[in-house]
């Protein structure tokens, strides 16, 4: 596990220390370009779209040779681009896509008393710098079990039914668990990767402050993570 919090620190050290910061008025040149970034794509019209990234806002791609990508609004990527302008036609930067991969995205999901079973208890393999929140999305980076038979699932729990709304509960917290079901019963090779969970179907109400996340994490056991709301959509 060591090596998963090594190479998410460095993922994090690089994105907090961006080449520049959003706001720079010198400009961008073409050599300029970040480090991965977490975003989520909008589509508009057809087949236009655009990144509302974690970290650098809207962006709005002026690429003319991405006619292979299909964009699906929602869909989480990493990206790394080329910055070009700043306050471009009503996005906080205009930018050139250099890579672009998707990462598995999902949603909440709904857990009753007689589904536990079938989303499983076992550990995570994750630790909890492996986890974050930002932008509507919990974002988890671990290890898949090859070939990806690891389902992992972000849950609300349903107590016999009178909390499917999916709302905080008296303390004002959205109570969820992370939960892993290996569906092998064999060690088997696995790979470093990447899921973000919308938050988008959950219900927040006036009193709503943060997200508890109960999680079976590899090598420490089961662990509560409190994730507490700073100000609007960000903890």
């Amino acid at each position: 596990m060591k090596k998963i919090t090594y190479v998410w620190s460095v993922i994090c050290l690089a994105v907090c220390l961006a080449f520049q910061s959003c706001d720079d008025g010198d400009g961008y040149s073409l050599g300029d370009f970040t480090a991965p970034q977490l975003a989520t794509v909008r589509t508009v019209g057809t087949n236009g779209f655009y990144l509302d990234c974690d970290v650098w806002g809207t962006c709005w791609p002026v690429n003319t040779d991405m006619g292979w990508y299909v964009p699906i609004d929602g869909q989480r990527v990493v990206t790394v681009f080329n910055p070009l302008w700043d306050d471009y036609a009503g996005y906080d930067h205009a930018v050139k896509i250099l890579e672009m991969q998707n990462v598995l995205t999902k949603n909440v999901e709904l857990m009753t008393l007689e589904e536990e079973d079938k989303f499983g208890n076992e550990a995570v393999p994750t630790t909890a710098d492996g986890i974050t929140i930002g932008n509507g999305y919990l974002n988890v980076y671990c290890l898949g079990r090859l070939p990806f038979t690891t389902g992992i699932s972000l849950v609300y729990p349903d107590n016999g039914g009178e909390s499917a709304s999916m709302e905080a509960a008296e303390d004002g917290y959205i109570h969820l668990e992370l939960r892993c079901n290996t569906q092998v019963d064999v060690d088997t090779p696995g790979t470093y990767s990447m899921v973000s969970y919308s938050l988008g179907n959950l219900h927040f109400t006036d009193d709503f402050r943060g997200i508890i996340l109960k999680v079976n994490l590899q090598g420490t056991g089961e662990k509560e993570l409190v994730y507490t709301l700073v100000q609007e959509g960000e903890y």
